[in-house]
């Protein structure tokens, strides 16, 4: 994994403890927010090598538009979107390009596989 963080934006505390413990278990540097306007401040100070982020966040922005704004000045910005909503595989279409979703609840190894893919997707 690179030296650079990866930005968790969740507000389950349940779901960002498991996360961190799976990504910090395989050597993954990773800051954890609740928020998107958290999330946009601290990518403004250390420019994140990943995107973890849950679909629906609190406030005025989803995870899907907190990728777009961030893909902005990181255009090649890995993006692992995760919710429990996506029942309906059209909607998957209009999210951010490239991202891998990851339907809640999840197991370690395809946190895992959704982290390479991402990566894999970006390159």
């Amino acid at each position: 994994m690179t030296d650079a963080p990866i930005l968790l934006v969740e507000d389950d505390d349940s779901i960002a403890l498991i996360v961190e413990a799976i990504l910090s278990s395989a050597g993954a540097p990773l800051k954890h927010v609740i928020s998107a306007a958290d999330a946009l401040a601290f990518a403004a100070q250390e420019p994140p090598a990943l995107l973890v982020t849950d679909l629906n966040l609190p406030g005025e922005m989803s995870g899907d538009a907190l990728a777009r704004k961030l893909r902005e000045t990181q255009p090649t910005l890995p993006v692992i979107l995760i919710s429990g909503d996506f029942d309906d595989s059209s909607a998957r279409d209009d999210l951010v390009p490239g991202a891998v979703i990851l339907p809640k609840p999840f197991r370690k190894a395809a946190l895992l596989e959704a982290v390479e893919k991402a990566r894999a997707a970006s390159a």
